[in-house]
């Protein structure tokens, strides 16, 4: 299948779908069963300024979220993934997204060094978990706790959960990383509420949406170099390919090629 015939096969099915959200690296459709829906990964890193990665970094960044993803449920962090639909795509619940995500520092690199004149490569004696008010322009605003609870976007108890289960997950993926000679300076992660049948409880938050590599910022442990695919980088490709076969993820992105090439 030629990459044309490959874009019309994506768009037509796409097309039979209704569309809730387009935004900078995903789009997110409705889902085939009711509480589902489908979250489809763009090779694109910008929606406005059109800044385009390999043709397979959405098939990359599919497979890496789902690897974390299910990673992080075998150890008891309850996630929206379903399971992984296709190259490009995953199944997941459907949960109402808080209006705000978190980042989260380990080493003080880019914005953080430069705010607080640290040395850039800088390990943190602690995580620092940040909270941003979410902006379809892509405007980085922090918010403080306080924002959040007294808006009515999340009870105060709530939040001090989700902080205590963002260092559990943080701890979780340091182990990963480091296991692979790769350092996780800062990554962010997003929240949703799910409506339980359980009488006692009503609602839960859950962690939605992808860890993908334009949303983490990755080190490598020996030379220092980055990894990631972050917009300030560019198309850092041969940074996300190494990524891929640490994690034992080049395969996946053959048959990707395989796919795309087949006549």
């Amino acid at each position: 299948m030629t990459q044309d015939v490959q874009n019309f096969t994506t768009a037509r099915q796409q097309t039979r779908r209704k569309e809730l959200f387009n935004g900078r690296t995903k789009i997110l459709f409705d889902g085939p069963e009711p509480g589902t829906l489908v979250l489809y990964f763009k090779d694109s890193l910008d929606q406005k300024e059109d800044l385009q990665a390999s043709s397979a970094h959405g098939a990359l960044n599919n497979r890496f979220s789902e690897l974390l993803m299910q990673r992080l449920n075998q150890i008891g962090v309850e996630t929206h993934l379903i399971k992984r639909l296709n190259m490009r795509e995953q199944l997941v619940r459907l949960a109402d997204p808080m209006p705000f995500r978190f980042r989260v520092h380990n080493i003080a690199i880019d914005s953080l060094a430069e705010l607080f004149n640290l040395e850039s490569g800088m390990v943190i004696s602690e995580p620092i978990i940040e909270l941003y008010l979410k902006n379809k322009d892509g405007v980085q605003t922090v918010i403080a706790p306080q924002h959040a609870y007294a808006l009515g976007w999340v009870q105060e108890e709530e939040l001090e959960v989700l902080f205590s289960a963002i260092r559990r997950i943080n701890d979780f993926l340091l182990g990963q990383f480091s296991a692979l000679n790769l350092r996780l300076a800062n990554y962010c992660l997003e929240f949703g509420r799910v409506f339980s049948a359980d009488f006692f409880e009503a609602t839960k938050l859950i962690l939605i949406d992808a860890f993908g590599l334009d949303s983490s910022s990755i080190i490598d442990a020996e030379s220092g170099e980055r990894l990631d695919s972050s917009i300030g980088l560019g198309t850092n490709w041969t940074g996300c390919t190494e990524v891929a076969r640490r994690f034992g993820l080049l395969e996946y992105l053959k048959k990707e090629e395989t796919i795309q090439e087949a006549a």
